[in-house]
């Protein structure tokens, strides 16, 4: 776990999920921008544990139900910790990651649950696909972040939730912007063996990262944690 500094425990924390590639670096920089801004927070890594490398060619290989256990049983850890509250946790997740933070905070999921288990305070899902999604309502506030350009998982489902739902399901789309935005110096290529539900081929993705839309990314997450859950500054 990474704790904030100057800020005052007990902490809010987030928990981040990767997606289908794995740990990136895209991970350590939200971390070190949480830590900046008064929020713990801590990775949970899905796929090395299964001896799997990616799941972007199959997503079978690590089903969402897996990444769901997962990401509950690392808030019970999380949650128990003395120098974080219990009830100040958001989970943020990137493509399939961000997939699995909708279906975290999903009614029916959480519903599952057992009394007096922690639960989710906000959700925070980068180009996550939304297309599954829509029946049941969310239990918590959600921003969605994702490119207007987005091939891999269109910004339109997500778009819809949020005229379904809502202020509590909060979608903002950057111009021009591709999948994986947040990765800055990642060149513009095309994934040919990505499986993607919404090719007309089944497979391949654009993906580019683009300053701009993770400088706006970044205001907009922390105007989203500020209203959700505020850190608060230590005493000096």
């Amino acid at each position: 776990m990474l704790p904030p500094q100057n800020f005052q425990a007990p902490y809010p924390a987030v928990l981040l999920l990767h997606g289908c590639s794995g740990i990136e670096r895209n991970i350590p920089m939200w971390q070190a921008f949480l830590s900046s801004k008064g929020y713990a927070s801590a990775v949970v890594e899905s796929f090395q544990r299964r001896g799997v490398r990616e799941i972007c060619t199959n997503f079978n290989r690590v089903p969402q139900r897996e990444r769901l256990n997962d990401a509950y049983t690392a808030l019970t850890a999380l949650a128990a910790r003395t120098d974080i509250d219990p009830k100040r946790v958001a989970i943020m997740g990137f493509s399939n990651g961000g997939g699995t933070v909708l279906g975290a905070l999903n009614r029916l999921i959480e519903s599952q649950l057992p009394p007096g288990h922690a639960r989710f305070s906000a959700g925070i899902a980068l180009y996550p696909d939304c297309s599954a999604f829509g029946a049941v309502p969310m239990t918590a506030p959600i921003l969605t972040l994702i490119g207007q350009a987005d091939d891999w998982t269109p910004a339109k489902y997500c778009e819809g939730l949020s005229q379904k739902w809502g202020a509590n399901f909060q979608t903002i789309v950057y111009p021009g912007a591709h999948h994986s935005f947040d990765m800055p110096d990642l060149p513009r290529h095309f994934m040919g063996s990505a499986r993607n539900l919404h090719s007309s081929s089944g497979y391949g993705a654009t993906v580019e990262g683009s300053p701009r839309a993770l400088t706006q990314a970044k205001i907009d997450v922390e105007a989203f944690l500020a209203r959700t859950m505020p850190a608060t500054a230590a005493a000096r």
